[in-house]
C-alpha cells in the first residue's frame, strides 16, 4: 500500500508564486515515486483537481489575509508524515503546536523564506519571526532550504546553530524538456507589437502585493536611462500592483517600451522566457530567498541579471 504523504501550502496553482509552483513540483514528484500524496490549501481553485496525480483538500480558513489563513484544522494531520511549505500564516503555528503535542508522526519544513514586509506589516512578521517561528522550526524533524547561502544570511542563522543536524540543503528544479533554449515566438512577438531585431529584456513574477519585494519599480527606472534607451521590456504576471506599475512607465517617459503581458499560461510561459535576450531578476529583500524564474530563464538559454542577494546570487 503506498505510503501516504500530506504537503501542506499557503499557495498553490493557478496563483503564480514560486512556494505553490515548488509544491506542486514536490506532489508530481513524489506521486510519481509511489507516495499516496495529498495536498492541503486554502488556495482557490482552478484547475480541474480530479485530472492532478495526488489528490487536493481546498481547506476553508476561519479568517484569512493576503495569502495567510487561519486553518486550525490542519492540526488533525498531527501523526502523519507532513511536508509543510513555510510560510503559511495561520496553518503552520496549529500544525507545528500538534506535532509537538503529539509526538507523532514526521514534520519537514521547506523553509522558503524571511518574511520581511513593510509598515505595519514588518513589525508584525518581526514578532512572529521572534517568538513563533522558532517553535515551529523546534517541532519539524526536518528543515529544508533552498541554499546554504540563504540560511546562513537570514533569520535563520541564528537557529541553525540549534539545529544543524535538522538543516539539508535542496534546491529547486525546473523541467527542462520545457524550459531550453530555442527561438523567438514570431506569435508572441507579433501579438506585443514587436520585432525580431528589438533588444529584448524580460520579467517573470507577481504583481500583487504579496509580491511587493519583486523590484519592478527598480526595473522601471534602469530602463529610463540613456543607456538602455531603445531597450524593449516584456513583464508576464498579474496583480493589484499592475496599475501602479503601468502609471510609473508613463511617468518615466518609458511606457512605449515596456509590455504588461499580464498572467499567462503554464503552456505559453516557456515561449515568453524565450522571448528575451537577458531577464532581469531585481528582488529588493530577503523576501526573495531563490528564483524559480531566474532558473526557468537559465535553462531557456538567456542569462540573468540578479540582485546580490542570499539564496538569489547562488542560482
Amino acid at each position: 500500500m503506498p505510503r501516504p504523504i500530506a504537503i501542506v501550502t499557503s499557495t498553490f496553482p493557478p496563483y503564480r508564486g514560486g512556494m505553490g509552483i515548488i509544491a506542486e513540483l514536490d506532489a508530481r514528484q513524489l506521486a510519481a515515486l509511489g507516495f499516496d500524496v495529498h495536498v492541503f490549501t486554502p488556495a482557490a481553485g482552478g484547475r480541474e483537481d480530479k485530472g492532478f496525480p495526488f489528490t487536493m483538500h481546498r481547506l476553508h480558513p476561519l479568517a484569512r489575509y493576503g495569502n495567510a489563513a487561519f486553518v486550525p484544522g490542519v492540526a488533525a494531520l498531527a501523526g502523519a508524515t507532513i511536508l509543510l511549505h513555510y510560510p503559511f500564516f495561520g496553518g503552520a503555528e496549529p500544525l507545528a503546536a500538534a506535532k509537538r503535542y503529539s509526538g507523532k508522526g514526521k514534520l519537514i519544513v521547506a523553509y522558503h523564506m524571511d518574511v520581511v514586509g513593510t509598515g505595519p506589516l514588518a513589525a508584525a512578521f518581526k514578532l512572529h519571526t521572534r517568538w513563533l517561528m522558532p517553535r515551529i522550526l523546534r517541532a519539524a524533524d526536518r528543515v529544508l532550504v533552498t541554499s546554504r547561502d540563504y540560511a546562513e544570511h537570514g533569520n535563520l542563522a541564528a537557529f541553525a546553530p540549534d539545529a544543524a543536524s535538522k538543516i539539508r540543503e535542496l534546491p529547486p528544479a525546473v523541467d527542462v524538456a520545457r524550459f531550453l533554449p530555442g527561438p523567438k515566438s514570431g506569435e508572441l512577438l507579433r501579438r506585443h507589437g514587436l520585432a525580431e531585431s528589438d533588444r529584448i529584456v524580460t520579467f517573470v513574477g507577481g504583481l500583487d502585493k504579496a509580491h511587493y519585494f519583486k523590484g519592478i519599480p527598480v526595473f522601471l527606472r534602469a530602463l529610463s536611462a540613456k543607456v538602455l534607451d531603445g531597450v524593449r521590456a516584456v513583464i508576464v504576471g498579474g496583480g493589484d500592483l499592475r496599475p501602479g506599475f503601468e502609471n510609473e512607465a508613463k511617468a518615466l517617459g518609458i511606457a512605449s517600451r515596456v509590455v504588461f503581458a499580464g498572467p499567462v499560461s503554464d503552456a505559453e510561459l516557456p515561449e515568453y522566457h524565450r522571448l528575451g535576450d537577458v531577464f532581469a531578476f531585481p528582488s529588493v529583500d530577503r523576501s526573495e530567498a531563490f528564483g524559480i524564474a531566474a532558473l526557468e530563464a537559465a535553462a531557456s538559454g538567456v542569462p540573468v541579471v540578479a540582485s546580490d542577494l542570499p539564496g538569489v546570487r547562488t542560482v
